[in-house]
């Protein structure tokens, strides 16, 4: 009867046991709790009384009345660092009044210390064994909390980082908004008096000087509207006004646009045909009109004299619409391509006579993102480069 007795406590207790340690797996609170809560479950699972948790890098924690003496505690933690905390349960018999066993807490993830009970006597094999489990379980969840602790304050560092870039962008971008803005006042008066001094009687030689501020104004000119848009592209203010553009119509207006400048350089243009370019895309009409006069410029510019410029379109087989722009320049080097699209880096054209800010094909590159497309570049060196630009096909009416 006796043994059938002991039979049932000892199941009990391992099933009071799973419930307990359920609940320290569960718990997701601080390492605290996570002890509190062991050693509430020690006296319910054995005839033990929890000395102390020992944590590893933090020291002891007691935990309610201690089962043996500060003098005893600090005996078992002199015993701990002897025997430089191997695995296995440790059991001394430390006070006058009993016995104290020290329990690994650890798991796959590491190690997280000892659970240290006392007992006014040796416990039976199924309660140590319960005991032994406690750890574990306990060193499994304050492992987790540690981990989780780590991970929140992981996470809190990389959102105020990002907080801290966010501000700075913002900053450069009302920064440079602001300047762009007091700049264009006073050059557009340098560019209304150039123009009016055009309509003068000059001489050559003020002709050319006269030309020359012309020049130097519109292209600072177009450096600060090129400046604006990344500016409002970064800070989000960049507006937009989506609708079904027909990609012939667009072609043929850029092509109206650059053939006076691909003249002066003896320059073939090669367009599609109506029936080759039939596709309308969703897109900002002004924005498109805008990134392919870029990319066409940039094959005027860097173009061979007498060479040639083809504009194609074509859909592809995910159904969005391709346009792509070649010339028959120098090409670009495989190892200069990936820094294409990198803000001020002319990849060693700025030594050349041609020229450039460095921010055109990047704008262009956001220009085509904002519109839901994309623009890739491919080259192959001394034949020249190809621009695909790649847009949704438009909506149809509902």
């Amino acid at each position: 009867m006796t043994e059938e007795l002991g039979r049932l406590r000892a199941q009990l207790s391992s099933l009071q046991s799973l419930l307990t340690l359920s609940k320290l797996m569960s718990d997701s609170g601080e390492p605290r709790r996570i002890v509190e809560l062991a050693g509430t479950a020690v006296p319910s699972l054995a005839r033990c009384q929890l000395v102390g948790v020992e944590l590893t890098g933090v020291g002891w924690e007691l935990v309610g009345p201690a089962g043996g003496s500060a003098a005893a505690l600090g005996e078992v933690a002199v015993q701990l660092d002897r025997l430089g905390r191997y695995g296995g349960a440790v059991e001394w018999s430390a006070t006058a009044s009993g016995w104290v066993w020290a329990y690994p807490m650890q798991s796959s993830a590491g190690h997280a210390g000892f659970l240290v009970v006392a007992a006014a006597a040796d416990p039976p094999a199924e309660e140590r064994f319960v005991l032994q489990s406690l750890a574990q379980q306990t060193g499994v969840a304050l492992i987790n909390a540690r981990l989780q602790a780590d991970e929140r304050a992981a996470a809190a560092t990389a959102l105020e980082a990002k907080r801290d870039a966010d501000r700075a962008n913002t900053a450069k971008s009302e920064f440079l908004s602001r300047m762009s803005h007091e700049l264009r006042t006073p050059l557009n008066a340098i560019l209304g008096f150039g123009q009016l001094l055009q309509l003068e009687d000059l001489t050559e030689e003020q002709v050319e000087s006269v030309d020359h501020i012309l020049r130097a104004g519109r292209h600072l000119l177009g450096l600060i509207n090129e400046v604006l848009d990344l500016a409002r592209i970064e800070s989000g203010h960049l507006a937009l006004s989506p609708e079904a553009v027909d990609v012939y119509e667009v072609l043929n207006d850029t092509i109206d646009l650059i053939g006076p400048l691909a003249a002066e350089r003896a320059l073939h243009i090669h367009s599609p045909a109506p029936p080759e370019c039939t596709w309308t895309v969703q897109a900002d009409r002004q924005r498109l009109q805008q990134v392919l006069l870029n990319l066409t410029s940039n094959a005027v510019k860097y173009n061979r004299h007498g060479g040639s410029i083809s504009l194609t379109c074509h859909a592809g087989e995910d159904g969005r619409i391709r346009i792509a722009v070649t010339d028959t320049g120098p090409g670009i080097p495989a190892d200069k391509l990936p820094r294409l699209f990198t803000q001020f880096d002319r990849l060693g054209a700025e030594h050349s006579e041609v020229q450039g800010t460095g921010m055109g094909l990047v704008l262009a590159k956001r220009l085509a993102e904002a519109m839901g497309g994309a623009l890739t570049a491919d080259s192959v060196e001394g034949q020249g480069t190809t621009f695909t630009l790649e847009l949704s096909p438009a909506m149809e009416p509902a």
